[in-house]
């Protein structure tokens, strides 16, 4: 006799493996971000690389704990991915889920619309009309 994994537990394993790609990549993009910072924008001069912090960001995909970010000895250096401090990346947030975040912090939904068509037009290049 199989014995089948119920759908849940195989839903929330699908769910950790995703987290965990997403988070590989994120953190591969800011190696290469801050390599070509020290290497283009930082080149002669003695700033280098200081380690990691640990933060975490919420995504669509659930909450990434302990995503690694790369800093220099300077402090100069500052991920593309997300804004300091930023904890939710609204760009790796479904539509749903950034109503309860607003709800949730008490945002005024009336300018969401608006919000909404800016990121479809930047992010898939959808034009007026």
């Amino acid at each position: 006799m199989s014995k089948s994994i119920p759908n849940v537990d195989w839903t929330n394993q699908l769910e950790s493996v995703i987290r965990q790609f997403v988070k590989e990549k994120l953190e591969l993009i800011m190696r290469e971000e801050i390599k070509n910072f020290l290497e283009i924008e930082q080149a002669g001069t003695s700033n280098m690389r200081n380690g990691y912090y640990q933060r975490n960001l919420d995504t669509q995909y659930g909450r990434i704990e302990g995503l690694l970010v790369p800093r220099d000895r300077n402090g100069e250096f500052q991920t593309q991915l997300f804004a300091p401090y930023q904890r939710v990346n609204y760009h790796f947030i479904s539509a749903q889920k950034r109503l309860f975040f607003a709800h949730s912090f008490g945002i005024s939904l009336s300018p969401f619309p608006k919000e909404c068509a800016k990121f479809f037009v930047n992010y898939f290049g959808m034009g007026h009309g």
